[in-house]
């Protein structure tokens, strides 16, 4: 392998990095959108980023009038609810935060760090973090029927879809790596084939 094949596959390699670390900015577009409707086309209520669910939402700042007004109401009306909810949300409306979540972005960190130098490492990493990134939204779409709300729905945000994107164009990457060196090595001996 020539000295220029081996710069550009370095290259390339550090260029492999780059949508593994801009995940940690798709994860600060909505991961999650919050509506409570039976329709399909219903306007979100809140709009939560994965930082806001590690570091915990404010449901006061997180969901949007005229549905906040409504909440107030319901409260108002009925103290009861509001027990019920403090019952599975203790800081109501401040929902606790989930620190390990943060696990998720050091695997993010860590799938850019190996694409450096093992490239199957980087794959793994990236997608065992896009996996847990949908199985957090699983869990958000549970909310609903823990607080007794069966209109609740929680869909993915665009934030989700782009971190996707992000972590599926690195696995890409990683794989074009892990299968160029033998691609060159064919042709290699293709063309000595040919010379002969």
């Amino acid at each position: 392998m020539s000295q220029n094949s081996n710069k550009e596959k370095s290259l390339f390699k550090k260029l492999t990095a780059i949508p593994y670390l801009l995940v940690f900015l798709a994860l600060l577009m909505p991961l999650a959108n919050v509506s409570c409707s039976a329709k399909d086309d219903s306007k979100p209520i809140a709009e939560i980023t994965f930082y806001e669910v590690a570091s915990g939402v404010d449901l006061d700042e997180a969901i949007a009038d005229p549905a906040l007004g409504q909440m107030r109401r319901m409260f108002k009306e009925n103290p009861k609810v509001l027990d019920h909810f403090k019952g599975l949300i203790p800081n109501f409306p401040k929902m606790e935060p989930v620190k390990h979540l943060y696990g998720i972005l050091v695997a993010v960190f860590l799938a850019a760090a190996f694409a450096w130098v093992v490239p199957l490492a980087s794959t793994i990493m990236g997608l065992l973090s896009m996996i847990s990134l949908w199985s957090l939204l699983m869990k958000l779409s549970q909310l609903g029927d823990t607080l007794g709300i069966p209109l609740l729905k929680v869909n993915a945000g665009i934030g989700l879809y782009c971190t996707s994107f992000l972590i599926l164009i690195g696995t890409a990457m990683n794989i074009a790596t892990l299968v160029r060196p033998a691609v060159v090595a064919r042709r290699a001996r293709k063309k000595n084939k040919k010379t002969k």
